[in-house]
C-alpha cells in the first residue's frame, strides 16, 4: 500500500509541477530560517562542555558596584581575591580554587619570542598555579601538576603555539611578556602545550602564565585586588548546602572587614547595599552575562521572526494544498466508492505532504550551506553543518522538524480531501461548505497580519537608525583617534610636533572605552550619587564639547589642576539651578575635600543610545598620573589621515619598540555600538521581503481556488453581459477586504511590539505614523495586482466550457 501511494504521490507531484515549486520554495524557506536559527542555538547552549570534568567547575561571582555601567550592584565575574583562599579554606566541599586575570575587553599584550619580532596576543591571562587543577585542559606538551608550579611559567594554546615559534614544541624556550607600553617586561620559560578544546568557552584564552601576581591578596583591609575566581568542588556536593555555606562565610568575612575599617555594617545596609557572594556553574556563565542581556534574550526578535516566517510557509501549504482540492474531489469520490477507507486517504495525503516537506528540506540544506558564511559573518560565529561537532543530534533535530512540518502542513489539507463526501462529488457538487472557507480567510488574514507587522516593524526600526545615526552625539566623533594607551606628558609632546596632529589629550570617558567611577557629593546638607570622569586639561576642548555655562578646564587657571571641576547636564538637574561657582563636599574615610563646580557641559553620548548619560562630574588630574585612562586621544586634521597615523606608529615605534601601536577611530567606535540594531535592522528587512512573497504565494492560492470555486457563477455573469473588468473587480472586492482586516488587526500589534522595542531606547522616537500608512497602502497594491492576475484569467475563460455540462 506504501508504494502504491507513494508512486501517486510522486505522480501528482509530476502533474502539478507549479504548485508543487511553490510548496516546497515556501516550506523551504521557513525552514532555512528555522535550521539557521537552530544551529546559533545549539553553538550558544554548546559552551563549556568540552569535557566531563567541568560538571564540578564554578565561577564565583560577587554583588557590587564596582566598574558596573550604571554604578549600581549586580553579580558581577570579578571579585575580591582574597575570595579564592576565603572559600578554599572555609568551605569543604571546595577542593580547589584558582584565580584569573579579567580578560578586559580581551585586551592585547605584546610577546616576543626567542629571536623574534614583538606581536600582539590577545587572551594571555596570569592565574596562580591551581589553574590546571580546576580546569581540565589536555595537554599535549608538558604536565598539568607541575607546569605553573614556579613563577616566571607560562603554558600556551597550540595555536599561540605555533604562530609564536612555528612548531608547538616549545617546552623550555622563552618569551618576553610586555603588559603596557613601557612595561619593562617579564621573561617566561615556556612549561606546557595544550589543546584548544573542542567547543566554544566562556573563558576565552590563548595562554595562562603565572606571574606570581595573583598569588598575593592585599595585605589591608581598606584594599582590594579584583580578578575572577574559579572553584572545583567534590563530585555530586550538595549544591544548595555549599550555596548557603558560600553566603555565610562571605558574610562573616565582610563584617570582619568593615570592623577592621571601623565602618558600621548597620549603616552600610540601611543605605539599601547588598553583600552577596554565590558560585555559578561554569555552563551557566555565557548565558548570564554581569552586564546586558544574555544570549537567549538577544536572539528573542530574530527566534519569534523565524517562527512567524515558518508559519507563513505551512499556511501557504495549507492553502495551495486546499486550492487544488477542486481537482482531486472526484479522486476521492471515486476511491471511495471503490472501498477505501478514510484512514487510508488521510496516510496518502500526508505522504504527499511529507514527501514535498522532505524535498522542502534538501532543498533548505542547500541554502543553508549557501547562506551559513554570510550568516557566521553576521553574527561574529562559526558555524557549519556538515561538519558540526554533534551532528547525530543535528540530524535528529531536522528529523523532528521535518515530522513537524509534515504533520503542521498536511494534515488540514489531508482532512478536507478525506471528508469530500463521494455522492455529491461525482453528482459535480465540490461545495464543502464556508467552514473551510472562512479558515482560510483567516489564514490569509493571518499571513498578511505578520507580513503588514514586519513592513511597519522594518520602518520604525528605519526611522530610529536614522535617528540615531544623525542624532547629535554632544561631542565631535570625526578625526577623532583613540589610542588604546595611558597619556605620557613627553611622548603626547612628541606627537604634537607631527603636522596634522592638533591635540592630543586623555580621559576615562569616551565612545568605545569608557570607565565611571561612583561617587557621593554633599551638596547643601544633600547627598548626590554622580559619576565621576578623569580627563586632561584639554580633554573637553578636543572632544569640542559645548560649554552651556561657566567655562572649560584652561592652563591659564593653576587652581584647575586641584579643585575644580566642570559637571555635565544632568548633573547640573541634580545639583540645582545655576551650579556655577556653587562648592560641594566629597567626605572619605579620612579626610573632606571640598570642590568648586567652574562650568557645565552639554551632555554628550560615550555609549549605546539604550543607557541614558548619567549625571557626571569631571575633574582635571595631575599628569603623570592618579589615574589609569587607557585613553589617548588624537585630534588629526581633516586631510591625509593615513599620512598622519603612519608618523604616529613610527614615533611609537621608537620610543616603545616593544610594544605595537593599538588605536581606533572614534567613528568606528559609535558604528560597534550601532552594529547589534544594525543587525536586527537587516534581518527584519529580509524577513518582511520573504514573508510578503510568502504571503503572495498564498494569497495566489485562495484566489485560484476561489476563481475555480466560482468558476459557473462567472460563467452565468459573462452569459449575462458582465465584462472582464467587472469580474476581476468583483474577485478583488473579497480579498481587500481580508487584507484591510488584517491591517486593522496589525496596526495594534505592530503599535504595541514596536512601542515596546523603542522603550529599549533612552534617546528614541516616538511610534510613527508612516510606517502605517506606507505599509497599508503597499499591501493593498500587492493583493490588487496579485488577485487581477489570476482574476483576469477567470475573467477572459471561455463560459460555455463551464456551461456545457450543466
Amino acid at each position: 500500500m506504501f508504494r502504491l501511494n507513494f508512486r501517486i504521490a510522486v505522480r501528482n507531484l509530476l502533474k502539478n509541477k507549479a504548485y508543487a515549486a511553490i510548496n516546497i520554495a515556501g516550506l523551504s524557506l521557513g525552514l532555512t530560517a528555522f535550521i539557521l536559527l537552530l544551529l546559533y542555538m545549539n553553538h550558544e547552549r554548546s559552551y563549556d562542555e568540552w569535557s566531563p570534568g567541568l560538571e564540578n567547575v564554578y565561577q564565583v561571582r560577587e554583588r557590587h558596584d564596582f566598574s558596573s555601567p550604571d554604578n549600581q550592584e549586580r553579580w558581577q565575574d570579578f571579585v575580591d581575591s582574597r575570595a579564592a583562599a576565603l572559600l578554599g579554606s572555609k568551605v569543604p566541599s571546595i577542593t580547589y580554587a584558582t584565580r584569573v586575570d579579567n580578560n578586559w575587553d580581551n585586551e592585547a599584550s605584546s610577546v616576543r619570542p626567542e629571536r623574534g619580532e614583538p606581536q600582539l596576543v590577545k587572551g594571555l591571562l596570569d592565574a596562580d598555579e591551581n589553574f590546571f587543577r580546576v580546569f581540565p585542559y589536555v595537554f599535549v606538551w608538558g604536565d598539568p601538576v607541575s607546569a605553573l608550579k614556579k613563577p616566571g611559567t607560562v603554558v600556551l594554546k597550540q595555536a599561540t603555539a605555533l604562530r609564536l615559534f612555528g612548531t608547538d614544541r616549545v617546552l623550555g624556550k622563552t618569551v618576553r611578556l610586555f603588559r603596557w607600553r613601557t612595561d619593562p617586561g617579564q621573561a617566561l620559560t615556556v612549561t606546557g602545550v595544550i589543546k584548544e578544546p573542542k567547543g566554544p568557552q566562556s573563558l576565552a584564552m590563548s595562554g595562562i602564565l603565572r606571574t606570581g601576581n595573583r598569588d598575593k591578596d592585599p595585605d589591608r583591609p581598606a584594599a582590594s585586588t579584583y580578578c575572577a575566581v574559579y572553584v572545583r568542588t567534590r563530585p555530586a556536593a550538595d549544591t544548595s548546602a555549599l550555596a548557603k555555606t558560600v553566603s555565610r562565610v562571605y558574610l562573616e568575612h565582610r563584617k570582619w572587614l568593615f570592623a577592621a575599617r571601623k565602618i558600621s555594617w548597620k549603616a552600610y545596609r540601611a543605605k539599601g547595599n547588598y553583600a552577596g557572594m554565590k558560585l555559578l556553574p561554569l555552563k551557566q556563565v555565557h548565558a548570564n552575562p554581569p552586564f546586558g542581556e544574555n544570549w537567549l534574550e538577544k536572539l528573542k526578535p530574530l527566534l519569534v521572526i523565524s517562527v512567524f516566517l515558518f508559519l507563513i510557509s505551512v499556511i501557504n501549504f495549507v492553502n495551495l494544498a486546499t486550492a487544488q482540492s477542486v481537482q482531486r474531489a472526484k479522486e476521492v469520490g471515486v476511491k471511495k466508492v471503490l472501498g477505501v477507507y478514510r484512514r487510508q486517504l488521510v496516510l496518502q495525503f500526508l505522504l504527499e505532504a511529507g514527501l514535498q516537506a522532505f524535498l522542502a528540506l534538501f532543498v533548505c540544506i542547500a541554502l543553508v550551506e549557501l547562506l551559513l558564511p554570510a550568516f557566521n559573518a553576521h553574527f561574529g560565529v562559526s558555524l557549519t553543518f556538515w561538519h558540526h561537532p554533534d551532528i547525530a543530534s543535528l540530524c535528529l533535530q531536522l528529523l523532528l522538524a521535518f515530522v513537524l512540518v509534515s504533520l503542521l502542513a498536511g494534515l488540514y489539507p489531508a482532512l478536507v480531501l478525506a471528508n469530500y463526501d463521494p455522492v455529491r462529488v461525482l453528482k459535480g457538487s465540490y461545495e464543502h461548505g464556508l467552514k473551510g472557507l472562512r479558515l482560510r480567510n483567516a489564514l490569509v488574514i493571518f499571513q498578511f497580519v505578520i507580513s503588514v507587522s514586519f513592513i511597519i516593524a522594518m520602518g520604525v526600526m528605519q526611522m530610529q537608525m536614522n535617528f540615531m545615526t544623525h542624532r547629535n552625539l554632544g561631542f565631535e566623533k570625526a578625526h577623532l583617534i583613540n589610542l588604546r594607551t595611558n597619556y605620557s606628558e613627553d611622548f603626547a609632546e612628541r606627537l604634537r610636533r607631527i603636522p596634522g596632529v592638533e591635540s592630543v589629550s586623555t580621559t576615562t570617558q569616551v565612545l568605545g572605552n569608557t570607565f565611571n567611577v561612583p561617587e557621593e557629593i554633599t551638596y547643601k546638607g544633600r547627598k548626590i550619587n554622580l559619576s565621576t570622569v578623569t580627563v586632561s586639561m584639554d580633554a573637553l576642548s578636543a572632544l569640542k564639547v559645548r560649554a552651556v555655562s561657566g567655562r572649560l578646564f584652561s592652563p591659564n587657571f593653576k587652581q584647575d589642576t586641584i579643585n575644580s571641576v566642570v559637571i555635565n547636564e544632568q548633573a547640573a538637574k541634580l545639583i540645582g539651578p545655576n551650579p556655577v561657582g556653587q562648592a560641594y563636599d566629597v567626605l572619605s574615610e579620612k579626610e573632606k575635600n571640598t570642590f568648586r563646580i567652574i562650568g557645565v557641559i552639554a551632555d554628550y553620548h560615550y555609549d549605546g543610545f539604550d543607557k541614558p548619560v548619567l549625571p557626571t562630574v569631571y575633574k582635571v588630574t595631575a599628569l603623570g598620573g592618579t589615574s589609569s585612562t587607557n585613553n589617548l586621544l588624537l585630534r588629526i586634521a581633516a586631510g591625509n589621515q593615513q599620512a598622519v597615523l603612519a608618523r604616529v606608529a613610527a614615533e611609537w615605534k621608537r620610543m616603545y619598540p616593544d610594544f605595537p601601536v593599538r588605536y581606533f577611530p572614534v567613528a568606528d567606535a559609535f558604528e560597534q555600538v550601532m552594529q547589534a540594531d544594525i543587525r536586527l535592522k537587516n534581518l527584519t528587512a529580509v524577513f518582511s521581503v520573504l514573508s510578503v512573497v510568502l504571503s503572495l504565494l498564498g494569497l495566489f492560492a485562495l484566489s485560484t481556488f476561489t476563481a475555480r470555486r466560482r468558476t459557473r457563477e462567472i460563467a452565468v455573469r459573462k452569459v449575462l453581459g458582465a465584462t472582464d473588468l467587472q469580474i476581476v473587480s468583483m474577485l478583488n472586492r473579497s480579498f481587500v477586504v481580508l487584507i484591510i482586516a488584517a491591517n486593522l488587526v496589525a496596526w495594534p500589534v505592530a503599535y504595541l511590539l514596536m512601542a515596546r522595542w523603542l522603550s529599549g531606547y533612552a534617546y528614541r522616537i516616538d511610534v510613527p505614523l508612516f510606517p502605517f500608512a506606507a505599509a497599508t497602502v503597499l499591501s493593498v497594491l500587492v493583493c490588487l495586482l496579485t488577485v487581477s492576475i489570476q482574476a483576469g484569467r477567470a475573467a477572459q475563460a471561455d463560459p460555455v466550457k463551464a456551461l456545457k455540462y450543466e
